[in-house]
């Protein structure tokens, strides 16, 4: 299985990286923090590159490439329900703003409520659209960049929007589509890291030349690079309308996608110090985003628990 990036994937993976790196700033992302209303903007600019709609029969790409674009996303800390408006692209407007909440999550709660044009309720008897839905926004989000709310929703509620079969496939998708925003948080967080630890000088040298960082800095690229190759074979099978274990694969990915995202933004704050604990240096912010992302679409342990069963049954 070839992993590597064909010149149409690198072309379309750096036009995103340009146009994010010009529009998610720094100071943006701190202003974002304070104010994390979707930007208008910046969505239409997104969905008019054909972010959203990647997938669909007019685009003729697949999966493989969205998880490209995901990386980069979640690179830049891009704020908003991406995935969800992707999973419904084809069904909804160019231009909504789509979030989701899942009956099956512990705790029924749905990003971005204020900002959404349109509310998914996924089920295991299939999607549902609400137009019409009590919200408890959660005063203290985990991800500041992320604003969170309960959703009093109950089963069957709102017109159908999708079978069985494309629920439990937007449920498969959405894990892939959040792990891949996860190798994207971890390449980031690391990046961040580097980029300090060959700036910050003590005892007369720059951090990166103490063997303690170089470690810490090494372990993060690894879980990246292994997280990055999960990734890209589950989209390739999720693409192959002959394979059967999919769901095992991703999996795997969200796994390693989650532990490279969260145990990489500790290092970044780690490699920081005392910096990596003020509000001005962006450390902070990968890791509260791999926090969140980590309860998205099956946290980690869940995902440990299928694959073991499999491992079981096999």
């Amino acid at each position: 299985m070839d992993l590597t990036l064909n010149t149409d994937q690198r072309d379309m993976r750096a036009a995103l990286r340009d146009h994010l790196g010009d529009v998610w700033t720094p100071e943006r992302l701190r202003a974002a923090a304070d104010s994390p209303a979707v930007d208008r903007t910046h969505w239409v600019a997104l969905a008019e590159m054909g972010v959203f709609r990647l997938t669909l029969p007019e685009m003729g790409l697949g999966m493989a490439d969205a998880v490209i674009l995901f990386e980069e996303l979640g690179r830049a800390l891009v704020p908003g329900p991406l995935t969800a408006t992707f999973l419904a692209a084809g069904r909804v407007p160019a231009d909504a703003v789509v979030t989701m909440v899942d009956t099956g999550a512990p705790v029924p709660l749905a990003e971005h409520v204020e900002s959404a044009t349109h509310l998914v309720v996924v089920d295991d008897d299939g999607l549902f659209l609400l137009t019409d839905f009590a919200t408890s926004p959660i005063r203290t989000p985990l991800d500041p960049l992320t604003p969170v709310s309960r959703v009093t929703v109950r089963a069957g509620d709102g017109e159908r929007f999708g079978s069985a079969a494309d629920a439990a496939r937007w449920r498969t998708h959405g894990a892939l589509l959040t792990a891949a925003l996860q190798v994207g948080v971890a390449q980031g967080g690391l990046d961040l890291a580097v980029r300090y630890a060959g700036e910050r000088v003590q005892f007369d040298r720059v951090i990166g030349s103490f063997q303690a960082v170089k470690h810490l800095l090494a372990d993060s690229l690894v879980r990246v690079d292994l997280a990055r190759a999960a990734v890209r074979v589950a989209a390739l099978l999720a693409d192959d309308p002959g394979a059967k274990d999919v769901d095992e694969h991703v999996c795997a990915a969200k796994v390693l996608a989650d532990d490279a995202a969260t145990q990489g933004g500790r290092a970044c704050v780690q490699v920081h110090g005392g910096m990596g604990f003020t509000w001005e240096v962006l450390a902070h912010l990968y890791l509260k985003r791999a926090w969140l992302l980590e309860t998205c679409f099956g946290a980690a342990d869940e995902h440990a628990l299928r694959l073991a069963a499999t491992m079981a049954g096999s």
